[in-house]
């Protein structure tokens, strides 16, 4: 394992050469740490539809380190390999394999190596953790593990990666499959998963709820995050295409493995879990609203799980000496090559002119980049929830809680893409007084 996280390291550092600088979802990450840790409620007063739980630790990095893209790159190294540590180890104690090895965090690392941007510290990493302390119980479930606790604990961390990352609630009907299509079902049984994947919603609800905050949480999360307009920061096809490498590599084992008839029953029913893992993946990425390449997180586990049994069963000598390192050759390659082939340049942050003067400054616009050197100083993130809220305006208590947010940490710039101002300032005339229009979309704050 020590070896393993070496390799980890060593093509992180090799890959910030060739990589990505900085990408517009890792910006906004930066940005929702920097507004939650002024003391500012998602959703309320930041619009936007990430997980509460991933805000939540955004904003403790933000408090510790500041807007530092390098204390996210340094924490996400250590969560991936904690994420590895988990799947090796839920694989072995299960006895998922004919022999104890520690391949499944070996593929497992070089799998989410080649995801292009993979350094950076996002939901989906972080509710991976929970999706695979979840699997751990499907696992020991169809060892014939028989407690009724492990329903219970895999609906709790089905419902804190939901927390983290909203799509990952798939996993829940994922589970409940694999659960049940291995043993007889139970009514008291799924109740227990039920109510395991309410408490930690539940809870989290009541906190929103306490500051009067439960509607906005609700539409966000749900009526936004999951049913909401497209963010699409690659196409489809672009998406599938950097990840192709593995995901042909992923099937061919898959396929290998499941006719090849070498599997004991239990091998056999995890086999069919992880396969079921792979189609929950596939729905995770087309249920999300943003297109962007993180999501291929969650085909690393099962592809990893087909990798592993395929080379174990390999018997000709020369196959066991030249096949190994050959996948392995290609899965080091394979970030170079798609940083190579793909146009990046649709989610990558550019440059601002203007970097060396910090400002705090409100965005109505898509254009993340502009904010790379400068501080958020507004609720408006997502377009969507955004423009949503300035139609509310002609309710008075809308208009003056949004007056009351923008007072509180007042910008001194203000870019307007969307045509928005013209609106806020004739609702809001208070605000209209302290800024003066210096260009088409752009207003500065009158010095006192």
């Amino acid at each position: 394992m020590i070896v393993i996280f070496l390799v980890l390291l060593s093509l992180r550092v090799l890959l910030t050469f060739q990589g990505l600088s900085l990408t517009l979802f890792e910006l906004k990450w930066l940005l929702l740490g920097q507004r939650s840790a002024e003391g500012f409620l998602m959703y309320e007063e930041i619009f936007d539809y990430t997980g509460p739980l991933s805000v939540f630790f955004y904003r403790i990095i933000d408090n510790v380190f500041g807007k530092s893209q390098q204390a996210h790159h340094i924490i996400s190294t250590f969560w991936l390999f904690l994420n590895a540590i988990i799947f090796n180890s839920l694989l072995k104690r299960n006895k998922n394999f004919s022999e104890n090895n520690d391949l499944p965090a070996l593929f497992f690392v070089l799998l989410a190596v080649a995801i292009p941007d993979f350094m950076a510290l996002s939901p989906q990493m972080m509710s991976m953790t929970f999706i695979l302390l979840g699997l751990h119980y499907v696992l020991e479930r169809i060892a014939n593990e028989v407690t009724d606790d492990l329903f219970l604990y895999a609906g709790i961390y089905v419902g804190i990666a939901t927390l983290f990352y909203p799509p990952a609630g798939v996993f829940f009907f994922v589970f409940l499959i694999s659960f049940f299509l291995f043993s007889t079902p139970k009514l008291r049984r799924i109740t227990l998963y039920i109510n395991g994947l309410l408490i930690p919603l539940g809870l989290t609800f009541c906190f929103f709820y306490w500051h009067d905050n439960g509607f906005q949480a609700w539409h966000a999360l749900v009526d936004r995050g999951l049913f909401g307009q497209q963010v699409k920061y690659l196409r489809g096809a672009e998406n599938f295409y950097f990840f192709g490498i593995p995901i042909v590599f992923g099937l061919a084992a898959m396929a290998s493995t499941f006719f090849s008839g070498h599997f004991s029953s239990f091998q056999n029913k995890s086999a069919r879990a992880m396969l079921f893992m792979m189609f929950g993946a596939s729905i995770v990425i087309w249920v999300d609203v943003e297109t962007s390449p993180v999501q291929m997180l969650f085909l690393v586990p099962s592809v990893s799980f087909f990798l592993v049994h395929y080379l174990l069963r390999l018997r000709k000598r020369w196959a066991k000496s030249w096949i190994p390192l050959m996948v392995v050759g290609v899965l080091i390659l394979a970030p170079y090559l798609s940083y190579i082939q793909l146009d990046m340049d649709s989610i990558r942050v550019k440059e601002p002119t203007d970097r060396f003067s910090k400002r705090r400054m409100m965005l109505l616009g898509d254009n993340l980049s502009v904010l790379h050197y400068h501080e958020l100083s507004s609720p408006f993130l997502d377009a969507q929830l955004s423009k949503e809220r300035v139609a509310l305006l002609d309710d008075a208590a809308s208009a003056q809680a949004l007056l009351r947010i923008i007072e509180e940490a007042p910008p001194a710039v203000i870019i307007d893409d969307w045509s928005l101002i013209p609106k806020i300032f004739s609702r809001l005339p208070e605000l209209s007084k302290k800024y003066r229009k210096q260009r088409d979309g752009y207003y500065v704050r009158i010095s006192n």
